[in-house]
């Protein structure tokens, strides 16, 4: 079944457009989002495996919408489109109108597939299915994530805004960030040049140990430094006093942002018991570091469904707890569909394609997302 036809209309944008890409991404409904951002879409155009596609989707009764999109060639199938953490849309009903637009652009452009993962709530699920949507597995990493509201009613930045956002965490939260404190640990914002993009990748290469798939060294210092060069992103590491005085790298964080949000992608730290609290230590530079740049939502990127926020089973249980003890609220998203384009290119992709694609990414590139 087919996306009900509606007035909305896809086309590329202009090189004006273009231009001006974060500005339009940002002021899509929900505030945008980073992952269509002029950064991230470069990053992922520079690693020679996606084309970048710049959308527009004109409305008649309601504002444009900028979609980002990630298009990857298939040798005999055509390309799939991929927009990540997207479309934008008012409500589900907006959300499909501007998918289907962006899917007879992308069908008129050869493409067989069109993957979507829209900020909609699970309700909105059946609707979805109803349009002929497939759910298929996700590639940008929070279906559920917790978020946090960083804006103040002190001006953003000062000392005043720092209290006001402190007193607007969780006690743990707070207690840990104080103990950090007293214990010496000392959290900062720091260029992403070589040696600090290097001893990152250590730190998230001991935090691995075999438990998850990391990409290479070359693909993180990239996308980290591509990020800062832009404004639209900042290193984070968190020390504490030696033995000796001189500091210790204790815990990592990459933060990023577009608009009035921000959004935690990397993090990484020690386990050792002399380090309790980096890790909130160094998420609370991280939130004042958005309050700073006029963020008014911080997406700390990944947590349980909030059906399984307490079942230590499920392989985030430790990281959901952590993020809780900022905001105890896990809000869940629909998650991620496939819409086919043209059927007998996706059964062929879906019954052999994808299969192939991911293992051959994983084996040459450690790579899972190809």
């Amino acid at each position: 079944m087919a996306p009900a036809a509606s007035d909305a209309v896809a086309r590329f944008a202009t090189e004006a457009e273009r231009s001006e890409w974060d500005a339009l991404v940002a002021a899509n409904p929900g505030g945008g989002e980073v992952w269509m951002g002029d950064a991230y879409l470069g990053v992922k155009r520079r690693e020679g495996r996606y084309r970048d596609r710049r959308v527009i989707v004109e409305r008649t009764a309601a504002p444009p919408v900028a979609v980002g999109v990630l298009a990857k060639r298939v040798p005999l199938l055509g390309e799939w489109w991929h927009l990540p953490a997207g479309p934008a849309g008012e409500d589900p009903e907006a959300v499909l109108a501007v998918s289907a637009a962006v899917a007879a652009l992308a069908r008129r452009s050869g493409a067989f597939l069109l993957k979507i993962e829209p900020r909609l709530a699970p309700a909105a699920r059946p609707a979805i299915r109803a349009a002929g949507y497939r759910e298929t597995v996700r590639i940008i990493p929070n279906p559920s994530t917790v978020l946090v509201d960083v804006a103040t009613e002190a001006a953003p930045g000062t000392p005043e805004a720092d209290r006001e956002l402190l007193a607007g965490l969780g006690k743990k939260a707070r207690n840990a960030i104080t103990r950090a404190a007293r214990d010496g640990i000392v959290a900062s914002r720091v260029p992403a040049k070589e040696e600090n993009c290097a001893a990152f990748v250590r730190l998230l290469q001991e935090t691995a140990e075999g438990r998850f798939v990391l990409r290479s060294e070359r693909y993180y210092r990239e996308f980290w430094q591509s990020f800062s060069r832009s404004g639209d992103g900042q290193l984070f590491l968190a020390h504490r006093p030696g033995a000796d005085g001189a500091p210790v790298l204790v815990a990592g964080a990459f933060a990023m942002g577009l608009g009035a949000k921000t959004t935690y992608k990397d993090g990484a730290s020690v386990r050792a018991k002399t380090a309790y609290g980096a890790s909130h230590a160094l998420q609370w530079e991280v939130l004042r570091w958005a309050n700073a740049r006029g963020a008014t939502v911080h997406d700390l990127c990944g947590a349980p469904p909030s059906d399984r926020a307490d079942d230590r089973e499920h392989p985030l249980f430790g990281v959901g707890q952590f993020k809780r003890s900022f905001q105890p609220v896990i809000t869940d998203y629909a998650g991620a569909y496939d819409l086919p384009l043209r059927r007998r290119a996706y059964a062929l992709w879906t019954r052999l394609g994808d299969r192939i694609a991911r293992r051959a990414s994983l084996a040459l590139q450690k790579d899972p997302y190809y």
